[in-house]
């Protein structure tokens, strides 16, 4: 899967598949479940490949309605504790978990096998679920969701992993189209099901309820995934397994990465820039990244991570990409519900379904990219187009959204989706290409890290520049109005005052939110341009059965 020549040289050499074929059957074992370096081109499973695919999306979609589910009950749930300013940690523990727990699975995977690992992650998801739906306060909920988003991250990133060791890498893109409709479908359900739950059962079977596809998750996983074991491999106890692991190493990038995000989330929500919490997390973040370079430089015999990956330009590249992508669409999807809900008077409901062009764009990008590359094996046209075309989505939400957006207007948000989908889909194509297969889980989860990060960072920069340009404008907006500030301090903080208001009064505030609105437009506009800019430096291979 590796390739060192230019940038057309094929990954595979004609000359020799036989033999590599050969040599792969004579190495295959079904116990480990992990696949080996230089294994050669993959021949049809013994059995169906759509089928134990299929197996494996059942923990893809319940990992993903997971998300949309807690948003539709968070309020409900910290209202019932009288605790309305925590419900947002429902939200923010598990995705802090999850950015964590992410790089650890690839490595894990490479010592205790996938299979093994996946059903672990699976295990732990569940039992986040459990601990949330009995929990008894908020730290207990919060808690179970931490559990939760450690599992979560394994059971999406370690599926797309098994799909690149499963099929030849011309098929990973068309496969994974697939882990994106069901991701898209998984997100879309989550919410209107787990409100629906809620209302009729109690939130707590909201959280229960994910515990029986979980254990179906687990019952098949166990029963039909059947994934070769590396070449060359020797047995080994549990014990001499669980002495491999790097756990300095993964203590020290995990710290660095919740300090990380941590920063990011006081940021957007500091009440000024002079705020000296998120600098001093910031700066232990770095103190706790370089920490974690000089054990993985010196210290570690497997590290967690090899830093040698990053000295590859295909990889940071494919990295960069994928944040930078991710980053302007999450910090556009945070900002589009609002917007209505303030210019039309939306209510919640219907403010949340103008998001569905960008997720449907989503699904729309990552089916014709994957099928692009299956008949072409090109990937580096698709990830120019994805910058190119989530920037003029941006561009346009800049310039057209003006407070009175027609119907055909709010899909300007759909280019934005359809550029994400085509770069989820792509960037992992090029990644694959560009290391071993000895490294491409932990390249592959890196990936995923890179992702969640990158969302990260797009809702707390974006939110940080709204909250700020916002309070600029309506205090410029309602300057000169009698009780003026107060105003501009009650829309800030309260929509369901801002809808409340006069005509007059009620176009002054929207005109203000209207600055804040471009200024959080533009961020994801920037992410995107960078996106644009970055994937122009990516080598493509030509990819060959």
């Amino acid at each position: 899967m590796v390739s060192t020549s230019d940038e057309t040289t094929p990954l595979i050499p004609e000359a020799g598949i036989d033999s590599q074929i050969s040599q792969a059957e004579q190495n295959t074992d079904i116990e480990d479940g992990s696949i080996s370096e230089g294994q050669g081109p993959k021949e049809d499973l013994p059995k169906s490949k759509i089928g134990i695919i299929a197996v494996l999306l059942v923990g893809v979609f319940v990992a993903n309605s997971d998300t949309s589910l807690v948003l539709a009950t968070y309020g409900k749930i910290s209202s019932d504790f009288n605790d309305l300013e925590s419900g947002r940690w429902l939200l923010t523990a598990s995705l802090l978990a999850s950015c964590a727990a992410q790089p650890l699975y690839g490595k894990i995977s490479n010592i205790f096998g996938r299979k093994h690992v996946l059903l672990t992650a699976y295990s732990i998801f569940g039992l986040g679920c459990i601990i949330s739906g009995l929990g008894h306060s908020m730290t207990q909920i919060i808690i179970g969701r931490v559990v939760g988003g450690a599992g979560g991250a394994g059971m999406v990133s370690l599926v797309s992993i098994l799909i690149s060791d499963l099929v030849s890498l011309k098929d990973v893109a068309s496969y994974r189209s697939y882990v994106n409709v069901i991701q898209t479908t998984g997100r879309s359900i989550g919410g209107p099901l787990g409100g629906y739950i809620a209302q009729t059962l109690g939130w707590r079977w909201s959280f229960y309820s994910e515990f029986p596809v979980v254990l179906l998750a687990i019952i098949l996983v166990a029963w039909k995934l059947e994934v070769p074991k590396r070449e060359g491999h020797i047995k080994e106890s549990s014990w001499t397994k669980l002495k491999r692991v790097d756990f300095v190493g993964s203590a020290f990038l995990s710290a660095s990465i919740i300090a990380f995000l941590l920063a990011l989330n006081f940021l957007s929500n500091a009440e000024s820039w002079s705020n000296l919490v998120p600098i001093i997390l910031a700066i232990v973040a770095i103190l706790l990244m370089i920490v974690f370079y000089l054990v993985e430089k010196f210290w570690a015999k497997e590290p967690i991570f090899p830093l040698e990956l990053l000295k590859k330009l295909d990889t940071c590249t494919s990295y960069v990409i994928l944040a930078c992508q991710m980053a302007a669409q999450l910090g556009m999807m945070s900002s589009v519900p609002l917007y209505f809900q303030v210019t039309k008077r939306a209510k919640s409901g219907e403010a949340g379904a103008y998001l569905v062009p960008a997720v449907v764009g989503n699904t729309v990008g990552g089916l014709i990219t994957g099928a692009y590359i299956n008949r072409s094996g090109r990937y580096k046209l698709p990830i120019v187009l994805s910058g190119g075309l989530s920037a003029i989505a941006y561009t346009l939400l800049i310039v057209r959204w003006r407070g009175h957006t027609k119907i055909w207007e709010s899909l300007y948000v759909f280019p934005g989706g359809l550029g994400t989908g085509i770069a989820y889909s792509a960037v992992f194509i090029a990644l694959a290409a560009s290391v071993t297969e000895d490294e491409m889980a932990i390249a592959g989860t890196g990936l995923y890290t890179s992702g969640g990060i990158g969302s990260v960072i797009g809702i707390s920069l974006s939110g940080a520049v709204f909250q700020w340009w916002t309070k600029k404008g309506l205090e410029n907006a309602l300057n000169g109005v009698e009780n003026g500030l107060e105003i501009a301090h009650r829309a800030l903080s309260d929509v369901g005052y801002v809808n409340n208001l006069d005509g007059y009064i009620h176009g002054l505030v929207v005109d203000g939110y209207l600055t804040g609105f471009r200024a959080a437009f533009l961020v994801s506009l920037i992410f995107s341009a960078s996106s644009f800019t970055v994937s122009l430096l990516v080598k493509e291979h030509r990819l060959r059965s």
